[in-house]
């Protein structure tokens, strides 16, 4: 009776999320043996509460050497969890776009999009009115993305896939 749904998924591949996970893991636990000495380098800059800091840099106790890494490799895991839970996924079918951010689910019909394309790293999606329908970060390659637009006829509006083309 109906017609099969094609859909394209753009969004972080699970390799990326476990790469993000490591690297902003991995950054809390260096920063965190690394704090002390980073604190006497740029002591005599002028940082806003830099007395704070180097007060919680200045505790050389065991607990404290293995405390600090501990603790900012938990932030560095919630950083990384707030990064990939709230990175956007996009859902393109012939009909409609979903735009998925987080918790926050919205649809986009395929007959309010005139134009797609490229704004610096983000893509934006506007209306026939010029209303921004959407304007945010979309995993994938240019080529991904442009592909993935363009095989369910949204107008894609880059010079890159023109040329692509040629």
């Amino acid at each position: 009776m109906s017609a099969e749904r094609r859909e394209t998924v753009l969004e972080l591949s699970p390799s990326d999320r476990v790469f993000v996970w490591v690297v902003c893991g991995g950054a809390g636990v260096a920063l965190g043996f690394l704090l002390p000495w980073l604190l006497q380098y740029v002591a005599k800059w002028p940082i806003p509460y830099i007395e704070i800091l180097k007060f919680l840099g200045s505790f050389d106790a065991p607990i404290m050497v293995v405390g600090r890494p501990v603790v900012l490799g938990v932030v560095g895991l919630v950083i990384a969890f707030m990064i990939t839970h709230e990175s956007a996924i996009l859902r393109i079918t012939d009909a409609e776009i979903v735009v998925q951010e987080g918790e926050d689910r919205r649809v986009i019909p395929r007959e309010l999009v005139a134009g797609v394309y490229r704004q610096g790293g983000k893509v934006r999606i506007d209306s026939a009115g010029g209303r921004v329908l959407y304007h945010g970060d979309v995993e994938g390659g240019k080529a991904a993305v442009a592909a993935a637009f363009v095989d369910h006829g949204y107008p894609w509006e880059n010079i890159e896939r023109a040329e692509e083309r040629r």
